[in-house]
């Protein structure tokens, strides 16, 4: 009897402090915890470890974040605490069972987003539904015939254009997600619920093209709800435009478009309201049934590594016209890094190529083959160019054009980046086709010298002997009126 009266009189004792600790490992973790983390000399990587694996009710609210560096919160500690609760503790609209969007939820929702590329340059894009439908800005894709879509470093995929509209600038593309089995689904946010797909002074989040180290998103405020627009202070720019704006349900209540004057003033990067591009989202359906599904392949991409820049050597008598020559009335110069890095000290000189510096770097470890006409003024105008190792076209990994406006109008050039060893001995003979606009379009065709070969080749060996070589994407010819790269995002009607 002593015993069990001894062990009752144990067990009750022991149940506050059972109750303590259950309360303790329930309990979310607040912006006062990670203060008393950093103070206490807990490392940061052991502060983003607790973060991640707890339940957390941080205020986020600009006011709440400005005040924690002063308290000695470092900004990893700041970001880790962002990604775990990114619509905020202060949302005005919450779900029904009054819980936020968690971690996990959030997750799929940033696996919804992707960079869509075509032959004007890349913005953001996001995935509507299952079968591949993805929402993206007009003015991204333009009048491209070349459209793809990447979600991540090394898979990008062809994409087809279904639906447009120029007023509320987006489109609808349709991808084959046979592809990314991981792919994400971005909800939409619906007028017919019982409650508004967004509302004064609710928190918003949106989330950047995933090509960077790690997807980035920043928060802000609907300031104002138009009913085509929604004003907030997130901070837009041009890389953002097509990219989803979620609410605090964590629905799509938006997308980051260029807004014409009859959508929200005058024309600005601003938010249109999901609703806004229902109609266009329909019209894409119904030409889902009229066209194939577009081909699930991955496309090149350009390499993740960086080229060593220490290795290259361009002294006083280095010259960039051995790496020039003329097609027919166009003038073609190879860019390797070597080439770039040069030009990039002398200044480029060519305005076009100036402007696109950034994206020319010379430690990106690919070939850049640039063409324009020799006359500015003649009004011939690029239209694509093709390059054959041997017999075998090589799929270039962008082929962008760059709009230049002269006394004739709006002409284009090209900046199409390929694999390094594109051009290689190994191919033998290396051959380009340079078509201009027309009807029947013209075509001009050289074969590279084999010394431009030699010396293209000793330019990457540095990189081929860090890294190894790279293969390179052929595609096989094909009878006339078969796909062809550049005929992957045509409708049907352009056919």
């Amino acid at each position: 009897m002593k015993t069990c009266a001894g062990f009752a009189i144990c067990l009750l004792l022991s149940i506050p402090l059972l109750r303590t600790n259950a309360q303790e490992a329930s309990r979310r973790l607040t912006n006062d915890d990670v203060v008393k983390m950093v103070q206490a000399g807990l490392s940061t990587d052991a502060i983003m470890s607790k973060i991640k694996k707890s339940p957390t009710a941080f205020d986020t609210s600009p006011s709440a974040l400005a005040a924690l560096p002063k308290r000695g919160v470092p900004n990893e500690i700041l970001l880790a605490m962002l990604e775990t609760d990114p619509l905020g503790s202060d949302a005005s609209v919450v779900r029904k069972n009054g819980d936020r969007v968690t971690a996990a939820e959030f997750q799929q929702l940033q696996s919804s987003v992707l960079t869509v590329w075509s032959e004007f340059g890349s913005g953001s894009g996001f995935i509507i539904s299952e079968n591949g439908l993805v929402l993206t800005s007009q003015h991204v894709i333009g009048p491209s015939e070349y459209l793809a879509v990447q979600f991540d470093r090394k898979r990008k995929i062809p994409a087809k254009l279904l639906a447009v509209d120029p007023l509320t600038d987006v489109a609808v593309l349709w991808v084959n997600l046979a592809a990314i089995p991981d792919a994400g689904v971005a909800p939409l946010a619906s007028y017919e619920r019982d409650q508004p797909s967004i509302v004064e002074s609710e928190r918003l989040v949106t989330i950047g093209s995933p090509l960077n180290e790690r997807r980035v998103f920043t928060t802000g405020t609907a300031n104002k709800v138009d009913k085509r627009s929604i004003v907030s202070d997130i901070n837009l720019n041009r890389a953002d435009a097509g990219g989803p704006v979620f609410n605090s349900l964590g629905d799509a209540a938006g997308i980051m478009t260029f807004l014409h004057r009859d959508v929200s003033g005058p024309g600005v990067y601003g938010i249109l309201r999901i609703e806004q591009t229902f109609p266009l989202i329909d019209e894409a359906k119904k030409k889902m049934k009229q066209t194939s599904v577009p081909i699930a392949r991955f496309l090149p991409v350009d390499p993740s590594e960086s080229f060593p820049l220490e290795a290259i050597k361009t002294g006083g008598d280095f010259d960039v016209s051995r790496y020039s020559l003329d097609v027919g009335e166009f003038s073609v110069r190879l860019m390797t890094p070597t080439v770039r890095n040069r030009l990039a000290t002398a200044g480029y000189d060519v305005e076009e190529l100036k402007n696109r510096g950034q994206y020319l770097s010379a430690n990106k470890p690919v070939l850049f083959i640039y063409v324009a006409p020799r006359d500015r003024e003649s009004g011939t105008e690029f239209y694509k160019l093709r390059l054959f190792c041997s017999d075998r076209e090589v799929e270039p990994i962008h082929p962008l054009k760059i709009a230049r406006v002269t006394a004739h109008g709006t002409t284009f050039r090209g900046v199409y980046a390929y694999s390094p060893t594109a051009v290689s001995a190994d191919c033998g003979t290396v051959k380009l086709e340079v078509h201009s606009e027309g009807n029947p379009p013209k075509v001009r065709t050289r074969e590279l010298d084999r010394k431009l070969i030699a010396r293209v080749d000793e330019d990457f060996s540095p990189y081929y002997q860090k890294y190894g070589r790279p293969p390179l994407t052929l595609l096989e010819r094909r009878a006339e009126g078969s796909n062809k790269w550049w005929e992957f995002s045509k409708p049907p009607k352009q056919r």
